[in-house]
């Protein structure tokens, strides 16, 4: 198999694995929120327009980060190419986290009634969501740090 015909086929797999994770994984999960439980009742504090809200924004920059993803993989090792869509799928991940961040997906608040007794807890994901924007700084120096060294001193590619 020639390289064009590899990059492709690894640039197919970064951007499926992305929807998969990004798109199709929280889509499933905020839509099984709506549904109701037979065991519990669980009030999660979200309605269908909160919900339809939050998937528009999850879909929206998920197929962005899917279709960085895929230019990405796509691109051949050590090139220039490749360190600037990795810069750039580095600020679409950060969004992505912005959005989930933002539109109330992280915020639950739990009501739980088991036949009589009755509970409240809160589930706080934002200490995950800053220690997650500080491994995406640190990506971002790794990734302006390949920019450098593909613009400087290019390694050229064994084929």
């Amino acid at each position: 198999m020639d390289t064009k015909t590899k990059n492709l086929l690894r640039g197919f797999g970064a951007a499926l694995s992305n929807i998969i994770t990004k798109i199709l994984i929280p889509m499933y999960i905020f839509r099984s929120v709506l549904q109701d439980t037979t065991v519990m009742t669980l009030d999660l504090g979200y309605t269908k327009a909160k919900v339809d809200v939050i998937l528009f924004w999850i879909v929206a920059m998920g197929s962005i980060t899917a279709s960085l993803s895929f230019t990405k993989a796509a691109s051949p090792k050590y090139s220039t190419r490749k360190a600037v869509f990795d810069i750039i799928s580095i600020f679409a991940n950060a969004f992505y986290l912005y959005v989930y961040r933002f539109s109330g997906a992280l915020d639950i608040a739990v009501a739980l009634d088991l036949g009589g007794a009755t509970g409240t807890f809160y589930l706080n994901f934002e200490n995950m969501v800053y220690i997650s924007m500080g491994v995406i700084g640190l990506n971002l120096i790794i990734g302006l740090y390949d920019f450098i060294i593909s613009y400087a001193a290019p390694i050229e590619e064994e084929l």
